[in-house]
């Protein structure tokens, strides 16, 4: 009876350990290696490579460099073997040249240079470089929603190879012309969809296929940091990982472009160029509003400031009907210049329809840009200074944009600078494309002032430190400071609140003398806000038996004093002044200081 208890007993332990070592034997090697991330679990696991990413076969599809771009369609047209690939403009103008424009109503594609416009048209061999005719090897043509251009093309305008895979229907662009590459050391090397020995394998290559690598270029000197896998792009086109350990020797080459381009030089579009203006001299600028020809007389009899660099006098506006009417005068130029001061006359648009009526219509911006050069001619202009603003529709910004580059390129040859005014940046209106005013004119006024404007249901100062602050950091996020002007008021804004509800809040904007005498003939008592920088008033009054409440931030020396603080600590190009005649006579001494 003791024997087969004991029996029982041995029995129970044996399988107990069975148990524990078949539960050891599933920890060890399931769940340790996913623990550890081991790596000796081999997946054999063959996938095809369209298959695993989702990618239709019988499409072609981009590859970037070492990356696969998801949602760009080229198109393989003719021969299956050596057909012409023809690429999305959309695709190029992302990451190669934001200033590719197709103009829908006028039919014609455009690219552009700082010195040249080209222009095409969808199906036509015939295109033209600043009005001279040339022909194309392939044509653009529309198809899908865009323009699609040639490899010809592509590579005749931008440093970039462009290959086809017809195996697996892959159009390679490289674009990284320095490159790192390496053969296959090894009989068998697999090709993985993750940097993982458990993923799956879509292609082998053989001892001395050549693979391009995309890795750091300090992993070449610093074997300490070399990765268990590589991102490769094999000969086919195809983006996976190799062992590093199958690889060969490294060489870091460059890729060939045995091409000339179509122009003087590859197009390079994203380099933001020097203003045309002498290095370190910085601007102070005003403008001068003038809506009749006798206005130009008036100003003349009040003398420019001698720190004054620049003035701008609104004379040329845009019309829904008309275009471009001006109300220029030559003895205004030659009365600035000869206080030593230049004349960058102003350009702006009266309402929407103006401005969509010009940059929206092909012939509409050749005669203003024609207009423009004229006047520059013959009225010895030094710089033209658009402030184009009532856009409120995202496919308007990019006319604008083109506008510009029309402009430019007359005016650059001329060495007369182009200037452009904006509005602060905000969410509504990131379509305006400041980066790409930027990069297009020599200098960008950013309008910080009316922080509250005449339609704002509650009062507020035209321009608060914070404010301006916050606006200048925004805009240099998009400019240049060597380009970058910051506005500055000349104004005070006024705000009158009846007491009764039924009555609206209205505003007006007051010179600074006039605002000041206004608060102070009615007896108010000046507060510094140093937050807001500027002087708070308020004084109530009763007009017809009703009682008003009115308020004023108050510009004047000291706060204009505050704002030049912003400009000088971060190195702006210099300050543009809404407008002359609204300052207090003491504001020309504060500005001395900066520009004498």
């Amino acid at each position: 009876m003791k024997s087969r208890q004991v029996k029982i007993l041995f029995s129970s332990a044996l399988a107990t350990v069975i148990i524990f070592a078949i539960l050891a034997l599933v920890v060890w090697f399931l769940i340790v290696p996913r623990v550890l991330n081991l790596q000796f679990m081999t997946n054999r696991e063959m996938v095809d490579y369209h298959e695993h990413h989702g990618l239709p076969p019988y499409y072609a599809h981009l590859v970037l460099d070492g990356r696969r771009v998801p949602g760009i369609r080229p198109l393989a047209v003719g021969e299956n073997d050596h057909p012409t690939i023809y690429i999305p403009s959309a695709f190029i103008q992302e990451y190669f040249d934001p200033f590719l424009f197709w103009d829908h109503g006028a039919g014609v594609f455009f690219a552009s240079t700082r010195t040249e416009m080209l222009e095409f048209r969808p199906d036509m061999q015939q295109f033209t470089i600043n009005g001279q005719t040339q022909m194309l090897e392939d044509p653009i043509f529309w198809s899908n929603d865009d323009i699609y251009m040639p490899q010809s093309l592509i590579e005749g305008l931008y440093p970039l190879n462009i290959e086809f895979h017809a195996e697996y229907n892959m159009v390679v662009i490289i674009s990284e012309l320095r490159q790192t590459v390496s053969e296959i050391a090894v009989n068998s090397a697999d090709i993985r969809v993750r940097p993982d020995s458990r993923a799956p394998i879509f292609m082998q290559l053989e001892r001395g296929d050549e693979v391009v690598l995309f890795i750091d270029e300090t992993q070449l000197s610093d074997d300490t940091n070399t990765p268990e896998y590589t991102r490769v792009r094999t000969p086919y086109g195809l983006i996976g990982y190799v062992a590093t350990a199958s690889l060969g020797d490294l060489v870091v080459s460059n890729v060939n472009i045995n091409r000339t381009p179509l122009l003087s030089a590859w197009v390079e579009n994203w380099t933001s160029h020097p203003p045309n203006w002498p290095s370190g001299q910085l601007i102070n600028m005003t403008w001068e509003q003038v809506y009749h020809p006798d206005a130009n007389i008036n100003l003349m009899e009040s003398p420019l400031h001698s720190s004054l660099t620049v003035v701008s006098p609104t004379w040329f506006r845009l019309h829904e009907e008309h275009i471009f009417t001006s109300v220029a005068s030559r003895a205004y130029v030659e009365w600035a210049h000869s206080q030593g001061v230049y004349v960058w006359p102003l350009v702006f648009d009266s309402n929407n329809a103006a401005a969509r009526a010009v940059l929206m219509n092909r012939d509409a911006r050749r005669t203003v840009v024609e207009q423009l050069v004229h006047y520059v001619d013959t009225l010895n202009l030094d710089g033209i200074n658009i402030d184009i603003e009532h856009l409120f529709a995202p496919e308007e910004g990019p006319y604008k944009i083109q506008f510009l580059r029309e402009l430019a390129i007359p005016l650059r040859e001329r060495g007369v600078v182009l200037s452009a005014a904006v509005k602060v940046p905000d969410v509504w209106s990131m379509f305006y494309r400041r980066d790409l005013i930027g990069l297009t004119v020599d200098f960008v006024q950013v309008m910080t002032y009316d922080e509250h404007w005449a339609t704002h249901d509650t009062a507020g100062p035209v321009a608060s430190l914070p404010w301006v602050q916050q606006a200048i950091l925004n805009m240099l996020e998009e400019v240049p400071k060597e380009k970058l002007i910051m506005g500055i008021p000349f104004y005070s804004r006024v705000w009158r609140e009846p007491v009764r509800e039924d009555e609206p809040m209205t505003s007006r904007g007051l010179s600074m003398t006039y605002a000041r005498s206004f608060f102070e003939e009615r007896g108010v008592e000046w507060e510094w806000d140093a937050t807001i920088g500027s002087y708070f008033g308020e004084v109530v009054v009763t007009e017809e038996g009703q009682t008003i409440f009115y308020r004023v931030w108050l510009e004047d020396e000291r706060s204009i004093a505050a704002k030049m603080q912003i400009f000088s600590a971060n190195d702006l190009a210099g300050v543009g002044s809404w407008r002359r005649g609204l300052e207090a006579p003491a504001i020309w001494d504060i500005l001395a200081v900066y520009f004498s």
